[in-house]
This record gives C-alpha cells, sequence and structure tokens, in this order.
C-alpha cells in the first residue's frame, strides 16, 4: 500500500517519469561499471552483529541510569518534548529491542544494542544500513553504490580538498557500523558531506566553543566537528533512544573528555562548564542560559516535528545561541496524522533575529541518489548569525 501511496503522490507532484528514470538507472550505471577500469578500489563493509564486549559494561551502565530515568519522567514532560507521530511510529517499530531492555531491566541487553545499533536489521532513522545492505545484494546495485555513490560523495570531498587524505574523513566504527573501505578508510555514505560542513562551521567556533545540537543522532557530524578543536562543550539534546547512541559512540571516539549523562547530577551552568560532552532529554533546553551557546546545530529533524514542539525548540535556539546551523526542508512539508504540518526552512528565523549568512542545497542529497545533480532535492543548509 505504502508503494502505491507513492507513486499516486509522484504522478500528482507530476514527477512519476522522474521517479521511474531513478529507479531504473542504478541498475545501467551498476551494468557499465561492470566493464569500466577502476582507479580506485572500494570495498562494501558489512559485517555481521557482535556479541557483547563486556569492558563497555561500565560506560554502558551509566548510559542505561541515564536513559531508564529519561523514560521515567518523559511520559510527565510536556507534549512538546516528546516524539512527533512520524518518529514515535519509527521507535516502536525499529526501538523495540532498546525498549524491551528497558522493561526488562537487562543491562547487557542493552549493551548489544549499543555495540551493533550500526548493523541493526531496522532502519533506526539515524544512518543508511537499509540501503547499503539492500544496494550490496543485486552484483549491478553493488556496483552502483561502489562507484556512484560512494565514488560521487569522494569526489565532491575532494573537489573540497584537493591536497588532503581520504584518512581526514574517517569514521571509527564504534556500534558495528557497516559502509565502505575507500583507501583503507572507513566512511558511511555521509562522511564525506559532513566532513565539509564541518570544515565549514570550525571557522564560527570563536573563544566559547560551546556547541548545542538538536537530535545529534548517533553523533556523526558532531565527531567530525569535535575532532578539529580543542576546549569545547558538546551538549546533545534528543528523544531518549537515539541519545543513547550518540552517547555511546560519541564516548567511545573521545575517552579522554569528561562526559556527563542525564541524571548523574541536576544540569546547571556548573555542569557546562566543567564537562565535555554532555548529553540530556529535549526538555532540558529550558536550563540552557541566554547567550551561552556559540553554535546551534539541528539537521534534519527539526521538519519532522510537530510545528509547535518545532517553534518551541526555535525559540529557545534563538535564546541561547550566537549562530544556528539548520539543514532541513526547503520546499516540502511533512504531513502529520492528526492533519498538522511541519515548518520549513523559510520558517525558522523567527522574528528575523538572525542575520542569514549561508544558504545551499545540502550538498549530500543533491547527488547522492544517483551521483549527479537533483534538482528535486528539499533539503538546503542554513547558516544564521544573532543580529
Amino acid at each position: 500500500m505504502n508503494l502505491i501511496f507513492k507513486f499516486k503522490n509522484a504522478f500528482k507532484e507530476k514527477r512519476l517519469i522522474k521517479t521511474l528514470k531513478k529507479k531504473v538507472y542504478p541498475y545501467f550505471k551498476g551494468f557499465f561499471h561492470f566493464f569500466s577500469y577502476k582507479k580506485i578500489r572500494i570495498e562494501i563493509i558489512i559485517s555481521q552483529q557482535k556479541p557483547i564486549d563486556k569492558s563497555d559494561l561500565p560506560l554502558a551502565k551509566r548510559i542505561f541510569n541515564s536513559f531508564k530515568l529519561m523514560k521515567d519522567e518523559q511520559n510527565h514532560r510536556s507534549q512538546l518534548y516528546k516524539p512527533s507521530s512520524l518518529w514515535q511510529s519509527q521507535i516502536d517499530e525499529s526501538y523495540h529491542f532498546l525498549i524491551d531492555s528497558y522493561k526488562r531491566d537487562d543491562l547487557e541487553q542493552f549493551l548489544y544494542f549499543l555495540q551493533n545499533f550500526g548493523n541493526w536489521n531496522k532502519f533506526l532513522g539515524v544512518e543508511s544500513q537499509g540501503l547499503i545492505k539492500k544496494y550490496n545484494k543485486n552484483f549491478l546495485l553493488n556496483n552502483f553504490l561502489k562507484y556512484e555513490i560512494f565514488k560521487g560523495q569522494l569526489n565532491l570531498w575532494k573537489y573540497f580538498n584537493k591536497d588532503r587524505d581520504v584518512k581526514d574523513a574517517a569514521l571509527p566504527k564504534y556500534g558495528n557500523q557497516i559502509g565502505a573501505l575507500v583507501e583503507n578508510n572507513f566512511v558511511v555514505i555521509g562522511s564525506f558531506s559532513n566532513h565539509i560542513y564541518s570544515d565549514i562551521l570550525k571557522n564560527y567556533l570563536e573563544e566559547n566553543r560551546t556547541i548545542m545540537e538538536l537530535g545529534g543522532g548517533y553523533g556523526k557530524f558532531a565527531y567530525y566537528i569535535l575532532k578539529k578543536i580543542k576546549n569545547f562543550t558538546y551538549i546533545d539534546l534528543d528523544i531518549p533512544e537515539t541519545l543513547t547512541l550518540a552517547s555511546y559512540f560519541l564516548s567511545k571516539c573521545f575517552p579522554e573528555n569528561r562526559n556527563f549523562f542525564y541524571g548523574e547530577a541536576e544540569f546547571n551552568k556548573d555542569i557546562e562548564t566543567n564537562y565535555d560532552l554532555i548529553f540530556l532529554p529535549p526538555w532540558e533546553i529550558e536550563k540552557i542560559n541566554e547567550n551561552t551557546i556559540n553554535l546551534s546545530i539541528n539537521k534534519n529533524s527539526l521538519g519532522e516535528m510537530d510545528p509547535l514542539a518545532a517553534k518551541n525548540y526555535l525559540e529557545h535556539i534563538h535564546r541561547t545561541s550566537k549562530y544556528f546551523f539548520s539543514m532541513n526542508h526547503e520546499y516540502f512539508r511533512n504531513h502529520f496524522s492528526d492533519g498538522k504540518k511541519s515548518l520549513i526552512n523559510k520558517e525558522y528565523n523567527l522574528d528575523g533575529k538572525y542575520i542569514e549568512l549561508i544558504r545551499y542545497p545540502d550538498l549530500g542529497h543533491l547527488i547522492y541518489e544517483n551521483n549527479k545533480i537533483d534538482y528535486d532535492n528539499n533539503i538546503f543548509f542554513y547558516l544564521f548569525k544573532k543580529r
């Protein structure tokens, strides 16, 4: 039924022919690459889920205690801080194993999820595992995945970084990630575009290097930014399920940095001053003081929220932050089951409080599906500065 709906919607929006061409094109190009000379070796990496490494149990216990507290409190918090109907369906379907560990109070089951989320058998909404697994099953699509999608993103990155080694864009595999080895460096599809954006944003991180990210996924973008700078404070505000992923991934990436998990103390200015990595549920944004954040970041989640919830977050971002980086929907809105529609980019600069410094199509989405410019791309990024 979902497929029929997609075809009807594409026909209604007069993009059915384009959609069909996109579906056929990967097979054609994959066949072409079967005969072409490969100047660069790309190997798709799909590992099996691994048994738990119990050396991570102390870290997992801290994250688990925080997760349980957030879940206990979540129902008593404002509706503004609860997942939209789109995300709640995702959680119910794909995070069932994690929720079950909470209900059973099973730390080892919880750790198993953390150590294997990058290779989970259901779409978690934070990475493209499903696409990689699907394309890897067909030799034509596998060729397309390697030499159009991954190599296309690599070529885009090299356009920005002609004299740099690909190892600069490599990503740690904590969480048992799947992706590709490019020149013997592990990357995921979004590695190259995230690395480009991190280079841009590091220029706006001044003496106060306090970064707040709303909905940071498992921490991929944060990793690329934080590894370029020193003496940072990174605050991740997210729903409990995805916050656990970032809590684990970033703590493993930066083991020498001081981390704070919700519930270990009352969050206040002293916590912000004394810790480097801070992981909080979304309602804690109300405790962040005015004009204390150098850079706020949101990628792909404001456009998936109830409009009232999105506006609430935007008001807090405007209240707290000097710079605001947003990557969200430019033209098309999400429609929710209650009849509401999501906000789009042009509605994020509330009352003109920010100056628009940059507006540009997201580089990753612009070419990622077929390695050529997609003029139907709906994702743009903005950089704002407070007046």
